[in-house]
């Protein structure tokens, strides 16, 4: 029988006359339209659920009369809808194990010294197992709290809540207008030395601001706050208030208020820092105001705020929702369904839940466990490159009580759970089996592989017109938009100091050429002399000959003559630097894209590459089949077009120390793919997205080469 009336352990309860503490306080709330009873222990600031059957039995512990005489009696009263003595055993086993029940029998002091370690070990291992968060109770803010209470309880009122729109909503407006200034630039701000130092005094008095609210409407609504502390937080020190107590209040519109209070308190906190940072000049209290909006605004919202991890956001999803305890509810019914779709054990009891919060199970435990994980590697890769060992050890711990515990614990529940007992061969043999399955379908099959990168449409490098030497524009010899044949002038450009230094030296070449002419029938060491100056003189005047020529620019090829730096009509008199941009001449067709591959995939593109298809981002489309025609030797920094970088929609980070150009922070490697002739009249500069087809290979080696890659790029190996 799936779920058994009696039960064969009863006689070890049957006979106690155990009573319900006197401190604890029974609150009734509803979930989904269910009853459930909370039972509030004040004195430790936890509560206990039980369904309405359950409580009917311990509501009823007297201290006079036996459990199985109150079992026999609800029974007779209720019938079916009883609990059954499992579930008697189970509610009886919960309150002692939080100390709540006092009995007709003597106390066991070994028993009570062993609950007592076994709760300090339980606070240990849930350190352990968040080993980011370490949690260091400190004081008792109780009295503390109370004494603000007659000035913030007007807060928690309509007119609190009109006082916060009217503060927030004006800040909200500020920001947009203040937008550009306060993103400008905004990773190398957060991180340069001096802000880092105002971030890390700045960020605990904006987190006690969070857990006095959380406290403060707690308090508000009645509930006992007894611990406030220090949690590790990253290494970090922040404050931290026990609120959980909470939990126990009626009205989840309650309980998602205390759960958002630190939150709104933030924000409350950010939109008066937004104030004030328009009114100061640039300084270290602007800054500190900025990075105050920065923590209560990111922080809260992307991690405060997010209900897939165990922080405010989830509780006020969990109270909105009417689901209590979300996230291990969402694991346990996952397990549920193992044991009984994939490993047929039919004998375990129905899960108790309604048929929504099993659609919210199936979506809430995949997507809790992503973005934990997420976070948690993120924070591990984060501290690391501060501190690598530190770093190191808390991303396996990560992964061990992220991934191997759990694993640990499936192969522990396979191999031994009683609930297996009937058809543990089966469970046995699926798991092995689909544990091998996974193997080979991620290290022996081969699997489809490909790379990706970006590229122009390529404008070759003779149709650029750069000034040939240092000077100031004087004439466009050519019309613009006009055809011009290779070798025709261009641009005629004019340097002063240039021209008198030709003739400086050609007067200085025919001096010495005299002066040797004079020396030939004379002494022969002056004639030597003589004529290693006339040679020198000559290589200095081939030279400033050829800058003097370079100030007419020509037309390197044929084609359509097209201004890049200004209007024809502005360029007369603007001085240009040799290599400087003037226009191009651009040819009547494309004939290449030009591409540039990351570190990451060169070696792959070289050794494993059996195809290319590229897409055009104005003919998205259509799928085109390359072929590489040209590979420029060695790396570079310099990218084909400042379109390739990240800051542009490109997948190339640039280098921050550069403010000019495009020059990627890695190094890239640049190819050449010949473009279709039905292609040859797209425009220049046309981004290019291509995929590059490879060998196959299994995906578990794919992966591993990426996070090798990810690894060896983040820590500069």
């Amino acid at each position: 029988m799936a779920n058994p009336f009696h039960s064969t352990s009863w006689f070890n309860v049957a006979h106690l006359r155990p009573r319900l503490r006197g401190h604890v306080r029974v609150r009734r709330h509803r979930y989904r339209g269910a009853i459930w009873y909370v039972l509030d222990d004040g004195a430790a600031g936890r509560v206990h659920r039980f369904p309405r059957g359950a409580y009917l039995l311990v509501g009823r512990l007297d201290g006079e009369h036996t459990v199985e005489e109150l079992w026999n009696r609800l029974v007779d009263e209720i019938g079916e809808e009883a609990p059954t003595q499992d579930d008697v055993i189970a509610a009886l086993g919960q309150l002692h194990g939080a100390d709540l029940l006092s009995s007709d029998v003597a106390p066991d002091t070994a028993e009570l010294f062993v609950r007592q370690k076994k709760q300090r070990r339980q606070v240990w291992m849930q350190n352990l197992k968040s080993p980011m968060s370490l949690r260091i109770p400190l004081v008792d803010p109780e009295r503390f709290l109370t004494r603000a209470m007659p000035w913030v309880r007007p807060l928690f009122s309509w007119a609190g809540a009109l006082l916060w729109l009217g503060v927030v909503i004006p800040a909200l407006v500020l920001v947009g207008r203040h937008w550009d200034e306060l993103t400008g630039n905004l990773a190398d701000r957060v991180f340069a030395a001096d802000n880092l130092l105002i971030m890390a005094l700045v960020y605990p008095l904006v987190k006690t601001v969070h857990e006095l609210g959380h406290g403060l409407a707690a308090k508000a609504f009645g509930r006992e706050i007894r611990e406030m502390g220090i949690m590790m937080l990253v290494m970090f020190p922040v404050p931290y208030v026990d609120a959980s107590g909470a939990s126990a209040l009626g009205s989840k519109w309650q309980r998602a208020l205390v759960g958002a209070a630190g939150m709104i308190a933030e924000l409350f906190l950010a939109a008066l820092a937004m104030f004030v940072w328009t009114l100061l000049e640039p300084g270290t209290a602007r800054a500190a105001m900025f990075n105050v909006m920065l923590i209560a605004g990111i922080s809260t919202v992307l991690v405060n705020g997010n209900p897939l991890l165990r922080f405010d956001g989830y509780y006020i999803l969990a109270d909105l929702t009417e689901i209590p305890n979300l996230g291990s509810r969402s694991n346990k019914y996952w397990a549920h369904l193992i044991d009984r779709h994939v490993f047929r054990t039919y004998a375990t009891k129905p899960f108790e839940a309604t048929p929504g919060e099993k659609r919210w199970f199936l979506f809430y435990a995949p997507a809790a466990f992503a973005a934990r994980m997420t976070m948690l590697m993120g924070i591990a890769l984060m501290v690391a490159e501060r501190f690598f060992v530190v770093g190191v050890l808390i991303a396996l711990w990560t992964l061990w009580t992220g991934v191997g515990l759990p694993v640990w614990k499936m192969f522990a529940h396979v191999f031994t759970s009683p609930q297996l007992h009937r058809n543990r061969r089966r469970a046995v043999q699926l798991t092995l089996g689909i544990v091998g399955v996974l193997a080979v379908a991620l290290f022996a099959v081969p699997a489809p592989h490909h790379a990706t990168t970006q590229g122009v449409v390529w404008l070759p490098e003779e149709a650029h017109v750069r000034a040939g030497s240092d000077g100031t524009i004087v004439r466009i010899a050519a019309r613009e938009g006009a055809q011009v044949r290779a070798g025709q002038i261009l641009v005629e450009s004019a340097h002063p100091v240039l021209e008198t230094e030709v003739e400086r030296l050609g007067g200085r070449l025919r001096e010495l050429q005299a002066e040797a002419d004079a020396e030939l029938l004379g002494d022969r060491v002056k004639r030597e002399v003589s004529t290693l100056d006339l040679q020198e003189a000559q290589r200095e005047l081939a030279i400033q000959r050829q800058r003097y020529g370079e100030l007419r620019v020509p037309a390197l090829a044929d084609g359509r003559f097209v201004l890049a730096a200004a209007p024809a009509a502005d360029l007369p008199g603007r001085y240009v630097k040799k290599g400087d941009l003037i226009g191009y001449v651009t040819p009547p067709r494309a004939e290449v894209a030009r591409i540039a591959v990351g570190q990451d995939d060169i070696d792959l593109v070289r050794e494993h590459m059996n195809g290319l298809e590229f897409r055009l981002a104005n003919m998205p489309g259509r799928t085109f089949e390359g072929e590489i025609v040209r590979a420029v030797p060695g790396g570079t920094h310099e990218l084909p077009s400042p379109a390739l970088a990240a800051s542009n929609g490109g997948l190339f980070a640039l280098d921050p120390r550069e403010t000019e150009g495009a020059r990627a922070l890695d190094r890239v490697f640049l190819f050449d793919v010949a473009l279709p002739r039905e292609l040859r009249q797209v425009p220049f500069g046309t981004r290019v997205h291509v995929r590059f087809q490879l060998d196959w290979e299994p995906l578990g080696w794919q992966l591993t080469r990426r996070l090798r890659q990810m690894l060896l790029a983040r820590f500069d190996a």
